[in-house]
């Protein structure tokens, strides 16, 4: 599960030169199912078209929608093929998910920060209960800053499938959405919002953000 797979050139097709966003979201569906064999191609289209629905609802920003749909989708449909999966396998990376009201600033640093400093041993992912339309432009700056870019992520919502998919869930100012499955945890990690404030303060978050990730990653022993 991890965040950088989250944007434009993760493993979904390019979008350009298609008549219309039905042909973009086809296509890519068909790629999608090439990629995923053990899984019905037509539930992997179905996921296709259900996941730009999904972003497309109140979305202002629909710059490459159908090509954030396609990688939205290849997330879910990772999700799904795990989803037979008890625990992550010996040696396997234990699978985060990270949940917040908005999805564009700390759990979009908090999942940067597990994918680069984990060292193999997680896959995280970032979502939301009301998903923004773009990841905040100080938080971007401040993680560029840091050396762990989001210029691959976006904003999108928590969904059952990627929520059961995970071993462990990080609450960040909210509640998890669903009931727990079996052998999942919830560790509530509470920063402030950073939205709305000067560069300064979103830095003091960030370097707050990467200890609490730090930390959580020394104590997994594994």
């Amino acid at each position: 599960m991890t965040e950088t797979t989250d944007g434009p050139h993760a493993d979904g097709p390019s979008t350009d030169g298609l008549r219309s966003p039905e042909d973009a979201l086809r296509r890519g569906a068909a790629h999608l199912a090439e990629l995923h064999p053990s899984l019905d191609a037509a539930l992997v289209e179905r996921i296709v078209f259900e996941s730009h629905e999904t972003l497309a609802r109140g979305a202002r920003i629909r710059t490459h929608l159908p090509a954030l749909a396609l990688h939205f989708a290849a997330d879910r449909l990772r999700a799904l093929e795990r989803a037979g999966e008890v625990e992550a396998g010996e040696g396997a990376p234990l699978r985060i998910l990270v949940e917040s009201i908005r999805n564009d600033g700390i759990s979009q640093m908090a999942a940067a920060y597990l994918n680069a400093l984990g060292e193999g041993r997680v896959e995280a992912l970032s979502a939301a209960v009301n998903p923004a339309d773009e990841v905040l432009r100080t938080v971007a700056d401040v993680m560029d800053e840091d050396g762990v870019p989001l210029a691959d992520s976006y904003p999108k919502p928590i969904t059952d499938d990627i929520a059961a998919a995970a071993d462990v869930i990080v609450t960040m100012l909210i509640e998890h959405p669903f009931e727990l499955e079996a052998g999942q945890r919830v560790e509530a990690w509470d920063f402030d919002d950073p939205a709305g404030l000067g560069t300064d303060e979103v830095r003091r978050i960030r370097d707050r953000v990467r200890r609490r990730v730090q930390a959580f990653l020394d104590g997994l022993g594994r």
